[in-house]
């Protein structure tokens, strides 16, 4: 990660050339760039998360209203709560990230506050299942695979492949980190409560990559498809597909 500021264009560069060999590395870097001039990523930097529902809508549900994906999740990953050395990388926090992507993208889409019946397709679509299952194919043809447990108990033993793919990621999400800062600096909540959020998301998708592909450690492949699928995700009008 970048701990001074610097043009979003040279953080970039250095990226592309430290990780030159890094397939896909440069049409990534490209698209966050993109980013810069998107409304719609500027209106999610910008979302509150925990104000995304009307005034009449419940956002806690009970147990009994859970999909059989976040079943199958809670059921079998890390409840814990820090992101240290012998926890898992990947537990319930990082899964739970995805329904958070999922309504800011429907609420900027739609551009209002969410009623009952969006945070129902929210939490009970195949959307959410499609993301984590399929990836960047989220909004093809592809039938919606059925959530397993099994699928969950492998994300929640995905490790790194080695220092150098952490490395990657860690570089890649510094642009998204450094855009956010040079553009949206100062302004209330960018580039810190999102940008946290955003890493978490991007860690998800990777490690899902990993076990679709039928390994338990993430390699550059999986990184540079997980960001591949949340920058789709961005630029793609869910509330069509939900």
């Amino acid at each position: 990660m970048f701990l001074r500021s610097e043009p979003t264009v040279d953080v970039a560069g250095k990226v592309l050339d430290e990780f030159s060999d890094v397939e896909g590395l440069k049409e990534v870097i490209k698209s966050i760039l993109a980013l810069e001039d998107s409304e719609v990523y500027e209106k999610l930097v910008h979302v509150r998360f925990d104000g995304l529902m009307g005034s009449d809508v419940e956002i806690d549900r009970s147990e009994d209203e859970f999909s059989s994906l976040e079943k199958f999740a809670i059921e079998n990953l890390s409840k814990f709560p820090l992101s240290i050395p012998l926890a898992p990388l990947i537990g319930i926090k990082e899964f739970l990230v995805s329904y958070s992507f999922i309504a800011g993208i429907y609420h900027v889409n739609l551009g209002r506050k969410l009623n009952l019946e969006d945070r129902n397709k929210i939490f009970h679509s195949s959307m959410a299942t499609r993301i984590v299952s399929l990836l960047e194919d989220f909004d093809s043809d592809i039938d919606t695979p059925n959530p397993s447990a099994e699928f969950f108990k492998r994300l929640g033993k995905i490790k790194w492949q080695n220092k150098q793919v952490k490395r990657i990621y860690n570089h890649v999400h510094g642009v998204n980190f450094m855009l956010m800062h040079n553009k949206w600096k100062g302004t209330e909540r960018a580039s810190s409560s999102f940008c946290v959020t955003e890493e978490a998301f991007i860690l998800l998708l990777s490690g899902c990559s990993a076990v679709i592909c039928g390994r338990y450690k993430i390699n550059t492949f999986d990184v540079i498809k997980a960001n591949k699928t949340y920058l789709k995700l961005i630029n793609t009008d869910i509330t069509q597909l939900m």
